[in-house]
């Protein structure tokens, strides 16, 4: 029994270490993860507010209408793919327009879902005003 004790110690004198290296690896590439899913997701953010800003300033142009800038806000975000399912809805009165869109973060983890991001942009109609 000891020169079995004795062989076993020696087999692992030389492995000191390895377990901070079995431990650390996987909590790297989980905090790397994580990481890009926090960029993913402000990204995704930023492309939902870029579009409702584009769907209203066109929505709101003189003689425009709400299917213009949801058409803008959905070319704008076809060209990005940083929301899945993304949904673009405007409000127009005859004094103010409200473009909302809301999306799904792309998720790099699979299997798990993100909340979903909505941004929204309001501001008054344009109109044209004759001098007196």
């Amino acid at each position: 029994m000891r020169i079995w004790l004795r062989t076993t110690r020696r087999r692992l004198a030389g492995e000191e270490g390895y377990a901070s290296t079995a431990i650390l690896v996987p909590a790297s590439l989980i905090l790397l993860f994580l990481g890009l899913q926090a960029a993913t997701w402000y990204l995704g953010t930023d492309a939902a507010n870029t579009a409702a800003q584009a769907g209203y300033t066109v929505a709101r142009a003189y003689e425009s209408d709400g299917t213009a800038g949801i058409a803008t806000a959905d070319q704008l975000l076809d060209g990005t793919g940083l929301l899945i399912n993304p949904q673009v809805a405007v409000n127009r009165t005859a004094d103010t327009v409200t473009v909302t869109v809301t999306g799904q973060p792309v998720s790099l983890i699979p299997g798990v879902t993100f909340p979903t991001i909505t941004r929204s942009h309001t501001g008054p109609v344009e109109r044209w005003v004759p001098a007196p």
